[in-house]
């Protein structure tokens, strides 16, 4: 279930349709295991890739259209590191948020060490692949290994795999996904 647009929200900004599903998992897995089972999220915005982030006026847009909606209480961006420094991308981007000055309500940019798929993997134990949990692996390459002879369709995939994953084992694993639930924290708990 999503919020209207009017009610309370926490607004997210994603980059493909995996994460379209993926990404809300997530926000309700963590929110759960913390005994909070308001409905706090609205359909996520997508970015249809990384790059349309990047560019110049690119994330300062998607966060305005986010913000925009009536209910939004707060953003997150959701983007992969994809090779570059994950901090020092994020400190540029959040620099252009806060500059843009789109809206009133916290903002945050979260930078995902390499991808999404490295989160799950990060789960490996819990994925029914056979897996076992590397941290020297990257996770999309060992999902797509475990796989075979199935290929890896990332709208299929990515929301199939993150019901399955186990968070705390998540949060043991990558530093990113610990700043992920306490952005969540933040905006849920400005949401009464």
């Amino acid at each position: 279930m999503t919020t209207s647009a009017q009610e309370p929200h926490v607004g997210l900004v994603v980059e493909g349709r995996g994460d379209l599903i993926s990404i809300p998992i997530l926000v309700r897995k963590h929110l759960h295991s913390k005994g909070d089972y308001r409905d706090l999220l609205h359909k996520p915005v997508p970015l249809h890739g990384r790059d349309k982030a990047i560019v110049p006026g690119g994330i300062e847009g998607y966060v305005a259209t986010t913000a925009s909606r009536p209910g939004c209480m707060g953003v997150i961006v959701i983007l992969d590191s994809e090779g570059d420094d994950p901090v020092a991308l994020a400190t540029e981007l959040n620099s252009r948020v806060a500059a843009a000055e789109v809206t009133k309500h916290p903002v945050f940019v979260l930078i995902i060490d390499q991808s999404f798929e490295d989160w799950i993997f990060a789960s490996a134990e819990t994925l029914d692949l056979n897996l076992t949990w590397d941290a020297s692996r990257r996770g999309q390459a060992a999902i797509k290994e475990a796989l075979r002879p199935k290929s890896y369709t990332k709208p299929v995939w990515q929301p199939r795999l993150t019901n399955r994953v186990d968070i705390n084992l998540i949060a043991q694993r990558c530093p990113s996904f610990v700043d992920f639930t306490r952005y969540i924290d933040t905006i849920a708990d400005c949401i009464k």
